[in-house]
């Protein structure tokens, strides 16, 4: 397990360059090798208002769709993308908050009995896989967006999303795939407005120094 470095000499000059899209919001992450894969640390809380919140504990699911996507310095062509779906409802019989994953680490239930750590849970975003490291070359420099939705109006899309994670490796997907970039516009456009709630962020400059 290796952290990756910050490239802090290029944020002001990267902050330039965001600021086309004046919807994202810039978030210092943290990056980390594991195995093959190099992974983000991160929260996406922002995604939620205090109506979203009170809405957790309604009995009604909530879904949250997540999609990643690195990026070299300079260039508009991400390297790799990552997938994952969220789902919370509150079950009034168990009194208690059921959340699944759908993702890059496959699928998993997690269940507690409080809505903060309910959130909690589902805005964290913790060693997510967003690349292999193949793609990654060493001392060049990268920036990763993230891209969450919550409640997509479209069902569509949903049913889409889970056909792609049901067929690719985990939900990610590295240029050269046979899903690479097809989807790309579900999660990266910045027009995207099907949704109750939209949160995009970018991550600062980073790179992989050598061993």
């Amino acid at each position: 397990m290796r952290a990756l470095v910050a490239a802090a000499v290029l944020v002001a000059a990267s902050a330039s360059a965001f600021a086309d899209d004046d919807k994202s919001e810039v978030q210092r992450m943290r990056f980390i090798e594991r195995g093959q894969s190099l992974t983000a640390t991160g929260n996406i809380s922002n995604l939620f208002d205090r109506a979203a919140y009170e809405a957790l504990g309604s009995g009604f699911p909530s879904t949250i769709q997540i999609g990643t996507a690195v990026y070299p310095r300079g260039s508009k062509t991400a390297i790799a993308y990552g997938l994952e779906l969220r789902t919370i409802v509150y079950d009034l019989w168990d009194e208690q908050y059921v959340i699944h994953f759908e993702g890059p680490t496959g699928k998993r239930t997690r269940r507690v009995k409080y809505r903060a750590e309910a959130l909690k849970l589902v805005t964290a975003i913790e060693d997510f896989p967003v690349a292999s490291l193949t793609s990654v070359p060493y001392e060049d420099v990268f920036y990763l967006t993230l891209t969450a939705q919550l409640n997509p109006v479209s069902k569509e899309t949903l049913a889409e999303v889970r056909r792609w994670l049901s067929q690719t490796t985990g939900g990610g997907l590295d240029r050269g795939g046979v899903f690479f970039g097809s989807f790309v516009s579900v999660f990266v456009n910045p027009k995207i407005a099907d949704a109750d709630r939209v949160l995009r962020i970018r991550s600062q400059p980073f790179y992989r120094p050598k061993p």
